[in-house]
């Protein structure tokens, strides 16, 4: 029995399961984005902008601290929140330097269009991405490339990821030039995890219905 065989019937394999991080990792990565915003509006209520950009930075970078140390406490892995904490910091960097709130999540919108691109550009050139991926995940190499319906689901499946990072990156963009903050830490996270999430579980079904 293969690998895939094995993992059917469960709601996702234990190898996206990792890459998502499950629970704990929907709050490394949504928690500290929500502290930052949320203690540089109420912080600049009493504050400059300067001081209360800092004064948030430091909070969010606090909290992001705090989970690294509860995963450490834990015994669990540190790899997916120490990456986490990494881009925390470069996020608060681009805050910090232009003191603007919203450069906090100019990061992010780069690494989003820089996905979407790259996934429009697999199809282009015959080697779908989300068809490569599942050949790691799964260890079943390229055999998918001699199978014409896999071969096309995986080519739906990377337009659609390459749609959702543009989805990510024209929302969020939106929310830069009205300098909302606020409502691109919203989006962030409703356009993140739960989106993702959907997208994986339907590629899965889609390939499953093919394998039968």
């Amino acid at each position: 029995m293969t690998e895939v065989d094995a993992t059917r019937g469960s709601a996702i394999h234990p190898a996206v399961a990792k890459i998502i991080g499950g629970k704990r990792g929907i709050i490394d990565g949504g928690l500290p984005p929500i502290v930052f915003v949320a203690t540089n509006a109420l912080s600049g209520l009493a504050t400059d902008r300067s001081t209360s950009l800092t004064v948030a930075a430091s909070a969010a970078v606090g909290v992001a601290a705090v989970l690294v140390l509860i995963r450490l406490v834990r015994r669990e892995s540190l790899k997916q929140a120490a990456q986490g904490l990494a881009g925390l910091a470069i996020a608060v960097g681009f805050a910090v330097w232009s003191g603007e709130a919203r450069d906090f999540f100019l990061p992010g919108m780069y690494v989003d269009a820089v996905y979407g691109i790259a996934f429009a550009a697999s199809v282009l050139v015959g080697w779908p991405l989300v068809g490569v991926i599942y050949g790691l995940l799964f260890q079943t190499g390229s055999s998918w490339r001699h199978d014409r319906r896999l071969r096309r689901i995986f080519t739906v499946a990377t337009l659609a990821w390459s749609a959702v990072y543009a989805l990510r990156t024209g929302v969020q963009l939106a929310f830069y030039g009205a300098d909302r903050p606020e409502l691109l830490a919203v989006g962030k996270l409703l356009l993140g995890w739960p989106l993702t999430v959907m997208v994986v579980g339907l590629t899965l079904a889609a390939v499953r219905r093919a394998e039968r």
